[in-house]
């Protein structure tokens, strides 16, 4: 079975051929996605389930048809950086997990942030991880703000602990 993870970074892949070819989305879909579609569609059937085939189809499409708006958002919050700096895979996994918080309802943001900065530590650079925790942040908290975020169903979970306050005990003083 194809996990979540798997189906991003397949996408990731399939995006990084495409801009880096001459061939058009359809091709690359077609040589690189394509088969996992029919197996995650299969799936899916055979365990009454949805939601894995759209997630490949959409953020694959959404977000090569929108990777200029979405790097419009990364030069906000990339200070001193111009985009072409940026590394490929940075962007691309950035533009991806901003088409994730904006227009998959059901996926909780936190899960989008932390599924794309797993993938920075296997496919980037030893730092890119923490560049991309710090872009995908300030820009959440930019989108939250103008209410750009809409969450349902499962995408309403906050799966973050919930921060416990838990005191320091007195320190004694000992008197010589």
């Amino acid at each position: 079975m194809i996990t979540r993870r798997q189906i991003r970074a397949k996408v990731m892949q399939a995006i990084y051929a495409c801009t880096s070819s001459e061939q058009s989305p359809e091709f690359v879909f077609d040589l690189l996605l394509k088969d996992i579609l029919e197996e995650v569609e299969s799936l899916e059937k055979k365990k009454r389930l949805s939601g894995d085939g759209k997630l490949l189809l959409s953020l694959y499409y959404d977000t090569m048809k929108s990777a200029g708006h979405y790097d419009d958002y990364i030069k906000t919050k990339a200070e001193n950086w111009e985009l072409d700096r940026i590394a490929k895979i940075d962007r691309i996994l950035m533009q991806m997990a901003i088409c994730e918080m904006l227009n998959f309802e059901e996926i909780p943001v936190k899960v989008t942030i932390n599924e794309y900065l797993e993938l920075a530590k296997t496919y980037s650079t030893r730092k890119s991880s923490k560049f991309i925790n710090g872009i995908l942040d300030s820009l959440y908290n930019d989108f939250q703000e103008k209410k750009m975020i809409v969450k349902r169903g499962r995408g309403l979970i906050d799966h973050s602990a919930p921060k416990k306050h838990t005191p320091k005990p007195p320190v004694e003083k000992t008197q010589n």
